[in-house]
């Protein structure tokens, strides 16, 4: 089983750079429900993004050991 907590980037992590998201010396000032709106539209497309590129790897690592469980285990 794989530590979470030690876990080290490899070529194919992406690291994703926020700067499209929030530019320095940005004067335009937003009303709060427009800026809450913008930020939930934003962290809904970035965590979409995330989960469309993990999940499936992860998925596919989690029913693999539980296959080789059942393997493991007698039958019944």
């Amino acid at each position: 089983m794989m530590d979470y907590n030690s876990r080290r980037l490899t070529d194919e992590d992406k690291i994703y750079d926020l700067v499209d998201v929030f530019e320095e010396g940005s004067e335009e000032v937003l009303p709060d429900d427009i800026l809450n709106d913008t930020i939930i539209q934003t962290v809904s497309k970035i965590a979409e993004r995330v989960a469309r590129e993990m999940f499936p790897s992860i998925a596919e690592k989690v029913i693999r050991e539980e296959i080789d469980k059942l393997k493991e285990t007698p039958d019944e």
